[in-house]
């Protein structure tokens, strides 16, 4: 049964790779920005410059063009550190945030079009195993 299940989720992903990828072309980010983004978004407090750097495996020039290039259109921003003032911490805005959980939410396969065809029964079968989905994703970070 889990092997089937993980033959159709195979299934399921490679059907939805033309819609998923829709988002992330219409981005006007390089692949650089995108993964200091996304890390900058994971970070609860952000990221010095130094250890995205370190992080993404660029020099620190480097690291800081990709930071100004993201700040221009205003997808983070620097603010001080609260334990050392010499110290920029780079936090993402609002629409950094946004960016990032659109691309992450870009699942066409789940979409209300294809939802809309199942039947009645198999939506509540759905919303079951979504569910129990959820319940062990819970479980598993606590």
């Amino acid at each position: 049964m889990l092997g089937e299940l993980l033959q159709l989720q195979r299934e399921l992903e490679s059907s939805a790779i033309p819609g998923a990828l829709q988002p992330m072309l219409e981005l006007q980010l390089t692949v650089q920005q995108l993964k200091v983004l996304a890390i900058v978004v994971t970070e609860t407090r952000g990221g010095s410059i130094q250890s995205l750097a370190r992080t993404v495996g660029v020099s620190l020039a480097t690291m800081s063009g990709i930071v100004d290039r993201l700040a221009s259109q205003a997808m983070i921003e620097r603010s001080a550190d609260s334990n050392d003032q010499r110290v920029r911490r780079v936090v993402a805005t609002e629409r950094g945030r946004e960016t990032v959980q659109h691309l992450l939410a870009a699942r066409p396969e789940l979409g209300l079009p294809l939802l809309s065809r199942l039947s009645l029964d198999d939506l509540h079968a759905l919303v079951q195993g979504v569910r129990a989905l959820m319940n062990a994703v819970r479980e598993g970070v606590a």
